[in-house]
């Protein structure tokens, strides 16, 4: 089930991503992570620190608690 829960909010995340315009690179810079690093954790490979996630919220300006709804 955390399998699950990680790839809803991979897939939230890089619609966010996509739908703004965005390239890897641009959010890894903001995020102060290596494009390959947020590859990664798009793809579901790892788990994002949650000071990450919450940073991820503000770039995109959405509420925490709706970009973690489901998940």
């Amino acid at each position: 089930m955390a399998v699950y829960r990680q790839l809803t909010l991979c897939r939230r995340i890089r619609g966010l991503r996509e739908g703004s315009g965005y390239s890897q690179a641009f959010v890894a810079a903001k995020l102060g992570i290596s494009q390959a690093a947020y590859s990664r954790f798009e793809s579901g490979e790892i788990e994002m620190a949650v000071s990450k996630v919450m940073s991820i919220a503000d770039l995109y300006n959405v509420p925490l608690d709706i970009l973690l709804a489901g998940v």
